[in-house]
């Protein structure tokens, strides 16, 4: 049965939401991307709102969830927003909308819930970010403002005297050509269920998956989107100091 929240109840936890988020994003930098050409300039922030398409606006906007239907005029912006619908006089989201995302639901669901279940391995050293750079050339290299801690040869060098163990089929796709067959598993979207286990720092940072595809249908509660945004930022610094 669908709960009703009081008016006061569900914009003080709206409120409550965005300054979390504020806190949050105040460590994110003024500008995502350069002046020209769409260059992402912060290796962390400018890859995770980019990579995954969420934006800081959409991170910031609380949502009640499925089943838990607002009032009030504050209320009524949600129905600018895609999947709401006013039903008997208050705003909630709209079951159609739910049923057309069932497909995706299901996904995020079954993907992350294998990837909770399955014993984690920890022996990978973060090698994808090395692997994505093996044998390249200079202007093939993704983020090329960020410079490299080591030579493209000594980059090379560590690649090729370790094994890569990657399972993140999201960070294999990147793999230059010549680091590919180096990987200890062939790795394919279709198998991506399979594959993935929760030692994987990129496995941590789809927890953002449910924010970007079914952000309405899910509570805001608590501190959620605003924690799991924080664990990705974090994931993603480990990623990029591997």
């Amino acid at each position: 049965m669908a709960v009703q929240s009081p008016v006061q109840d569900w914009q003080a936890a709206a409120q409550a939401h965005r300054e979390r988020v504020d806190s949050l994003l105040s460590r994110h930098p003024a500008r995502l991307h350069a002046a020209t050409g769409g260059e992402v300039l912060h290796p962390v922030w400018g890859f995770l709102f980019t990579y995954y398409s969420y934006r800081p606006a959409q991170l910031r906007r609380w949502h009640p969830g499925f089943g838990h239907p607002i009032s009030g005029s504050a209320a009524r912006r949600y129905l600018d927003y895609s999947g709401y619908a006013e039903v008997d006089g208050v705003v909630t989201v709209d079951p159609r909308h739910l049923a057309k995302r069932r497909e995706t639901v299901e996904y995020v669901h079954d993907l992350l819930s294998a990837t909770r279940e399955r014993p984690a391995r920890l022996n990978c050293f973060g090698l994808h970010e090395w692997a994505m750079v093996f044998a390249a050339p200079s202007e093939q290299i993704r983020h090329a403002g960020v410079p490299l801690r080591l030579s493209s040869a000594d980059t090379d060098a560590v690649v090729r005297s370790l094994p890569l163990r990657c399972t993140h089929y999201d960070a294999y796709r990147f793999f230059t050509e010549p680091a590919r067959p180096l990987n200890l598993t062939v790795l394919d979207r279709t198998t991506q269920q399979d594959a993935e286990q929760p030692g994987c720092i990129h496995a941590g940072m789809e927890l953002l998956m449910p924010l970007r595809y079914i952000s309405c249908e899910q509570p805001s509660t608590s501190d959620n989107p605003s924690t799991v945004m924080a664990t990705a930022s974090q994931l993603r610094v480990n990623a990029t100091t591997a």
